[in-house]
């Protein structure tokens, strides 16, 4: 959430419980009721949604941790599979060619190598397992990079539904704002006779300016 929302959340907070202590100034069955009511209602619902896109991006962040835990685990059989090339490139020419990869490489880009090392296995399973390699090396660098590929879409999931989410938020954000300043211009003719009770709606709803940013010192 940012900043300008969680001041109008939190003015809405203060609506809410205005709503509650001032309860009896509030006539049953009337429109003032209605719109407080959905008031409430809404500040409520945003609550809600604050605690969802909250867990969406642990989820986000989660899910970074294990792509780069998933990546370091098919780093870790590459470099394997790479120090066996190496080493059996005097005897076999051509061999330390076929197994190259840098650490710095796009994650799409690591996964495409990884691929190529197992599918080279094909041919050079047994030579590079003589040089070192592990046994069924190319087995274990395909499950590598099936873990580090399903990382993907465990990130890609968690960030569309903290989009989709934070569209939900807004939208819902701008309801409650209008309702609010519905019942903002009702509170005066409802309230008539209680200036305090009027008093504490506009210190509720007051929704706090932004910080103003220091301006640096002159050198």
């Amino acid at each position: 959430m940012n900043d300008k929302n969680r001041r109008y959340l939190e003015a809405g907070q203060r609506c809410r419980q205005w709503i509650v202590d001032y309860v009896a100034l509030i006539p049953v069955g009337s429109m003032f009721e209605t719109r407080t009511g959905e008031l409430t209602a809404q500040v409520d619902l945003l609550e809600d949604l604050a605690g969802e896109i909250e867990s969406f991006t642990g989820e986000g962040l989660s899910a970074t941790d294990v792509k780069g835990s998933e990546r370091i685990d098919l780093l870790d059989i590459m470099e394997k599979v790479r120090n066996a090339a190496r080493a059996a490139e005097p005897a076999n020419p051509g061999t330390r060619d076929r197994y190259r990869y840098t650490t710095n490489m796009s994650h799409q880009l690591l996964l495409a190598t990884g691929r190529a090392f197992a599918a080279g296995g094909a041919a050079d399973e047994a030579l590079l397992q003589s040089y070192g390699a592990p046994g069924s090396w190319p087995d274990h660098v395909t499950d590598a990079c099936n873990a580090f590929e399903a990382s993907f879409g465990q990130q890609d999931s968690a960030v569309g539904s903290r989009i989709a989410k934070n569209a939900e938020f807004n939208d819902k954000m701008a309801q409650m704002i209008a309702t609010k300043a519905t019942v903002g211009h009702m509170v005066p003719n409802f309230c008539t006779g209680n200036p305090g009770a009027i008093a504490a709606w506009n210190s509720a709803a007051h929704v706090e300016a932004p910080p103003k940013k220091k301006v640096p010192p002159t050198p």
